[in-house]
């Protein structure tokens, strides 16, 4: 009887080290399986094709104590620190539970933990605290248009925006945004900035706040308008990126304008509850409206990702609308009364109807306060906004006119590719016949589509143009920058004459009769534009060009054009410049360049240049725009 109870409780033994042993090695080969699913890659920013190395640089985002953190490393840390009992030394709040809810509620749904026991009860307060104040009900991504006056900004900046059911005009200026950007100190060099914007050198990092502020600084005061992509995204996959990013928020990034940006960094966000990418992975440069066109194009559980697109104009549009709205007649009485200094007391003025009078008040409001972002701290300004205010009081409350979209904004999804391949042909002195091939990393130019973008303007990074004659090829040009604003639409109500300049840096041949006199150079230029009709710019500017190499030299020039839409898909573009002071050839002193550029698809455009600077060059270019 002995023998048989020993043999059975060794029996019984053995099947229990075995039921146990098994599964320790299920529940290994799930974590094994788990460790690299797509959502828990995503959560940990892991780079494509990696499952071990981050974006995210703080070593306090990661809780496994290996100096290469692997996923599956990761995820056992992780596991561990969410069933750690609370530390009567350590703050709730530090505890992995209050960290990391994306963690926490993804890794609850997809493995099976309950040979861990119970997750301890924790009050999270800070982070309870936070979410409450979220109202997540939609996500939206949040364009900005390009703003000249910052390098960083140029191509436009993302925002990621969390509104109520029940938003309107009021309420949703309380919605929770989230931006993306890099940490500058204060008063960096300017040149710096660039140089390590480009080539690294800042951290980045996630940042909340709400929305109505950054509405504030895009629309007053850098008079930017904003496009909304709203998303039909479900609430448990909103909740699941809301809660990352409690976690992400005081993670820091490395921060490259080009690549990983506002735009690859939301991408990447809201690619974590999307079955395929928004941009794609060997993108070697990202732009917003990559991003906005990723959305456009994407699907989400079978039916499209966005839900609809709205469009948030900036203070000065909606003056310009406002302005569009008046009669003739009401515009000169708003004219006569900014001329006076802001005074009421004038006849027509007083002749009118209540709500006429309201209406050029309102109107004037939104003058005063554009004007209010290029005259800061004037006087003048200051004692017409206390008049307005004054006069404003005497009538009821309400709004006497609104902002009414008549007009095509397009969006950003629409706006043409911002790369370029191009092959021509190109003639030179009517003898030689060269082939060209080149290539644009981005973004447009004067002649491209205005689809989208400012009129009369000139974005272009890394543009380089190759030609060869069969025989051998040479560099024609390599423009790393040629960044011009020729024209920005006069504020109603004020005779000023718009300012033109442009910026340009790169390598070029020096002369039309030679492809083999390349040299290296910046140049800068200043002046004045006036509007033409609808569709023509005239522009008149000074600048300076110092070359660079054996044959430095500085020289000084001016330039007079014309830009003109001769229908909706031709454009053209000439442009006479004299130039002066020249130590390397007297015969550069002037040129004549006419370039013409025809429209066929939203793909394709076909351009004819003829330029005469010492010789005659004449080309044909057939250009293709893509993107990632």
């Amino acid at each position: 009887m002995k023998e048989y109870l020993a043999k059975t409780i060794k029996l019984t033994f053995i099947f229990i080290l075995y039921i146990f042993s098994h599964s320790s090695l299920a529940n290994e080969q799930s974590l094994i399986e788990f460790s690299t699913n797509k959502q828990w890659l995503k959560l940990l920013h892991y780079k494509p094709g990696s499952s071990s190395e981050s974006y995210i640089t703080s070593p306090d985002f990661f809780l496994s104590s290996s100096r290469i953190i692997s996923s599956l490393e990761e995820l056992k840390a992780t596991i561990t620190a969410l069933y750690l009992p609370i530390n009567k030394n350590q703050s709730p709040n530090e505890h992995a539970l209050c960290r990391f809810p994306a963690r926490s509620t993804l890794i609850q749904q997809q493995l099976n933990l309950s040979t861990y026991g119970e997750l301890p009860t924790i009050e999270c307060a800070q982070y309870k605290i936070w979410r409450q104040q979220i109202k997540d009900d939609s996500v939206s991504l949040v364009f900005a248009s390009g703003y000249m006056s910052n390098p960083a900004s140029m191509y436009g900046h993302i925002l990621l925006k969390f509104s109520a059911h029940d938003a309107n005009k009021s309420s949703e200026l309380l919605d929770t945004s989230v931006n993306y950007g890099a940490i500058v100190p204060s008063k960096e060099n300017p040149l710096l900035y660039v140089l390590r914007g480009i080539l690294g050198g800042y951290d980045a990092a996630f940042s909340d706040q709400q929305f109505f502020k950054h509405k504030h600084n895009y629309g007053d005061i850098e008079l930017r308008d904003m496009w909304e992509y709203k998303l039909a995204l479900t609430p448990k996959d909103v909740a699941l990126i809301v809660d990352h990013l409690w976690e992400i928020l005081p993670a820091k990034f490395d921060y490259y304008f080009v690549d990983e940006n506002c735009a690859y960094h939301f991408a990447k966000l809201l690619e974590l509850v999307l079955d395929k990418s928004i941009i794609s992975d060997d993108s070697l440069w990202v732009l917003p409206n990559a991003v906005a066109t990723g959305l456009a194009q994407a699907k989400y559980k079978n039916n499209p990702l966005l839900a609809e697109v709205n469009f948030i104009p900036s203070r000065e549009t909606v003056l310009h609308n406002y302005y569009d709205q008046l009669t003739i007649k009401q515009q000169q009485i708003a004219l006569s009364i900014i001329v006076n200094d802001f005074s009421f007391d004038i006849d027509d003025y007083q002749a009118l109807a209540n709500n006429e009078q309201k209406v050029i008040i309102e109107s004037l409001f939104q003058y005063i306060n554009v004007v209010e972002q290029q005259e800061k701290n004037s006087d003048v300004t200051k004692a017409g906004k206390k008049k307005l205010i004054r006069e404003r009081l005497g009538f009821s409350a309400g709004k006497a006119i609104g902002y009414h979209n008549n007009k095509t904004n397009a969006a950003p999804h629409l706006v043409r590719k911002p790369s370029k391949f191009s092959v021509g042909m190109v003639s030179i002195d009517q003898t030689k016949l060269y082939s060209t091939a080149g290539f644009r990393m981005t973004y447009f130019d004067d002649l491209s589509s205005s689809v989208g973008r400012s009129d009369f303007s000139n974005l272009e990074m890394i543009d380089v143009e190759l030609i060869t004659d069969g025989s051998q090829a040479k560099i024609l040009k390599l423009d790393l920058i040629d960044i011009s604003s020729l024209y920005l639409p006069a504020i109603p109500w004020k005779n000023n004459v718009a300012a033109a300049w442009s910026v340009k840096a790169g390598y070029e041949q020096l002369s039309n009769a030679c492809i083999d006199c390349g040299i290296y150079f910046t140049e800068g230029n200043l002046g004045k534009s006036v509007r033409i009709g609808n569709n023509s710019l005239g522009y008149a500017m000074a600048g300076g060009k110092a070359f660079f190499g054996n044959k430095g030299d500085i020289t000084i020039h001016a330039k007079l054009g014309l830009i003109t839409s001769i229908t909706e898909n031709l454009k053209a573009k000439i442009e006479l410049q004299k130039t002066s002071n020249i130590a390397l050839s007297s015969r550069y002193a002037s040129s004549v360049k006419l370039a013409i550029s025809y429209e066929f698809s939203h793909y394709w455009d076909v351009r004819f240049m003829l330029e005469n600077k010492e010789t005659t060059f004449a080309g044909l270019t057939l250009n293709y725009y893509w993107g990632f």
